[in-house]
């Protein structure tokens, strides 16, 4: 996710490489922005180009705010849906439990100790989650770091951190985190930003060198970021 200033506003957006040769601006449904621009277009001309746009983009946000609907806040009780590795699983919630989560396909147990309570399963989910993606993601990131080794990236740790608005980033001080939520992405999309936060090791900013290696490491990546913006989470 990329940001300008506007005022006193940050605008957010996502950009989605591709072949031509024009910037194009989009506000969706859900008020985010998404921004398609050249492979080789030059990160600061893209963000000028949004910022030249930001009324119009701001107008736009207030315009579909009037007609979004209020997202539903999770419960956390038996019935409601919830996502592991791409799939959707039903949640069963199971009173005078040892206190886990057992994944039963298509069902999402979580046993909780006496009587069961939103906030007790909502963290026993929270806590299963995480201990999922310290798993998943420890097992594919060496996968993803052989793809990228050649091109003299170093090997280096990847950390947790819990981040409302991104699913990876990669901090000035050169650490690479991981967001837990990610695991409820396919594998393909987890790859992905495994693969866009390695590339940022050779290459900090999103400039054409950026995008050229992360080309040649996953050359599937805007369809994948695509889907992952799919993702509920």
């Amino acid at each position: 996710m990329t940001t300008v200033r506007y005022g006193e506003t940050e605008i957010a957006f996502s950009l989605i490489r591709r072949h031509g040769t024009t910037i194009a601006i989009t506000v969706r449904p859900d008020q985010s922005v998404v921004v398609r621009a050249p492979n080789d277009a030059d990160l600061e001309a893209i963000r000028a180009r949004v910022l030249r746009r930001a009324r119009w983009i701001l107008r736009q946000q207030v315009a579909l705010a009037r007609f979004e609907p209020r997202p539903t806040p999770r419960q956390y009780v038996s019935g409601e849906t919830h996502r592991y590795l791409g799939r959707q699983y039903l949640l069963k919630v199971v009173a005078n439990g040892k206190g886990a989560v057992r994944l039963a396909r298509p069902r999402l147990e979580v046993h909780v100790q006496g009587t069961p309570t939103s906030d007790a399963t909502r963290r026993l989910v929270a806590r299963w989650y995480r201990s999922r993606a310290e798993a998943v993601f420890a097992d594919r990131w060496p996968k993803c770091m052989a793809k990228v080794e050649r091109y003299q990236v170093p090997a280096v740790p990847f950390h947790l951190r819990n981040m409302p608005t991104r699913w990876g980033s990669f901090t000035p001080s050169r650490r690479i985190l991981l967001n837990p939520e990610l695991v409820k992405a396919p594998t393909e999309c987890i790859d992905y930003v495994m693969l866009h936060e390695l590339c940022h090791l050779r290459y900090p900013r999103h400039d054409w060198r950026f995008y050229r290696l992360l080309s040649r490491v996953c050359p599937e990546w805007q369809r994948l970021k695509e889907k992952l913006e799919g993702v509920e989470t």
